[in-house]
């Protein structure tokens, strides 16, 4: 059985053969997700199970240890009834499907494929980029000054804890709070929804956190990487979080798709027909 706690069923399959999605599911984001993928593979993927990892409720203040997520996926479902032909990752998530499909030979001779959608490590910086996203989206709710001090302070939380993930995931979750704040009273908008928002945002921090202590390399070694143009930008801005992924990935795809529209392309979908053999 599998572990409802742990996976969500995206489409059900005709067999036991599964393929796994590990992504950080938000409502309402822009970009496109495993359900988009799904929808575009159609009769490709028809004979399996699709599966879509379920976040465990901790809180960042915890601390959860590297392995935290993957023990919490893989607990509680009895993996010798299936036959796990991929594992999917996106973004921070292709760092979790390294460590998802290298526990799974415990119970399969073969390591399952391992497809990964613009990988990238983990470091403080990524931190500071998540909160400048999140600045961007808020538009013109705060003043140019204004977003820009909160630019900056995040970049200054990064090299500041350089190297202590948690302490600066604590503290621009302090910043993503107090510039909410500021939001939500200008919009009015009610404070129970700044509490799911914020909680959603420290969710976000914790899994990119323990996503840093996790060693992905010699699986990602052995898989296919499609990559956008916002990761070709990255590349060329040296942004060492892509540079490294991109050094040891197996078999590189680039394509001039953006970052948000990745799982929804047609050229996407091509690659996975002509490359993997699910």
């Amino acid at each position: 059985m599998s572990n409802a706690s742990s996976w969500s069923v995206l489409a059900a399959g005709q067999s036991n053969r599964i393929i796994l999605a590990v992504d950080f599911p938000a409502a309402g984001r822009k970009e496109a997700g495993f359900t988009d993928l799904a929808a575009k593979m159609a009769s490709a993927w028809t004979g399996y199970e699709l599966r879509q990892t379920v976040l465990p409720g901790v809180r960042l203040t915890e601390r959860p240890p590297g392995e935290y997520y993957t023990e919490h996926w893989i607990n509680g479902t009895d993996w010798a009834d299936y036959e796990v032909v991929a594992v999917i990752g996106y973004c921070a998530g292709s760092i979790y499907a390294a460590e998802v499909a290298q526990r799974l030979t415990r119970w399969q001779t073969a390591e399952p494929q391992v497809v990964l959608f613009d990988p990238q490590l983990i470091d403080t910086r990524v931190l500071a980029l998540e909160m400048r996203k999140m600045i961007g989206l808020a538009g013109p709710i705060f003043t140019p000054d204004e977003a820009q001090q909160a630019r900056e302070r995040a970049d200054q939380i990064a090299q500041q804890h350089a190297g202590a993930m948690y302490d600066a995931a604590i503290a621009i979750l302090g910043l993503y709070r107090e510039m909410a704040t500021t939001a939500f009273a200008r919009i009015g908008l009610d404070n129970s929804r700044l509490d799911e928002v914020t909680r959603l945002f420290e969710s976000y921090m914790t899994y990119l956190s323990a996503a840093s202590q996790v060693d992905p390399i010699e699986v990602w070694k052995r898989s296919i990487a499609i990559t956008s143009t916002d990761y070709a930008r990255m590349e060329n801005q040296g942004e060492t979080v892509v540079l490294e992924a991109a050094k040891v990935v197996g078999n590189r795809f680039s394509l001039g798709v953006d970052h948000a529209d990745l799982m929804r392309s047609d050229s996407a979908v091509q690659i996975l027909f002509e490359q993997t053999d699910f």
